[in-house]
């Protein structure tokens, strides 16, 4: 089973256990995305990579909220919850793909992404 097979099975359970897997939730997703806000200028377009349900790009959003979002994830079901948690806003867009292969083809100035990287096969 692939990758985009795996994370396209849990879905819709992925948040919930966040919590339950990551002992440092606060830590990782509010209070780091806190301190970085806190000493950068609002970006004009944010990219998440691996994006999955959006999760990161949630805290990044209290902070900016007038930024602009690219949600890139290679499994459609994470972007189908990430949909679903932006609902209604018009500077959240989503991008089914591979960043190993190709970066989205937007320009951007700032570059998050959380628990993905490490999921990526060394060649």
């Amino acid at each position: 089973m692939n990758i985009e097979s795996q994370f396209n099975m849990i879905a819709e359970e992925y948040d919930i256990n966040r919590r339950k897997f990551i002992s440092c939730f606060d830590d990782f997703y509010i209070n780091t995305t806190a301190f970085i806000a806190a000493n950068i200028k609002a970006p004009k377009r944010i990219i998440d990579l691996g994006s999955g349900t959006g999760l990161l790009a949630y805290y990044w959003f209290k902070h900016f909220p007038e930024s602009d979002y690219l949600l890139a994830d290679i499994a459609d079901d994470m972007l189908s919850v990430a949909k679903r948690r932006f609902q209604g806003l018009d500077n959240v867009s989503y991008q089914t793909s591979d960043y190993i292969k190709e970066l989205p083809a937007v320009p951007f100035d700032t570059v998050i992404s959380a628990l993905s990287i490490h999921h990526l096969e060394q060649s």
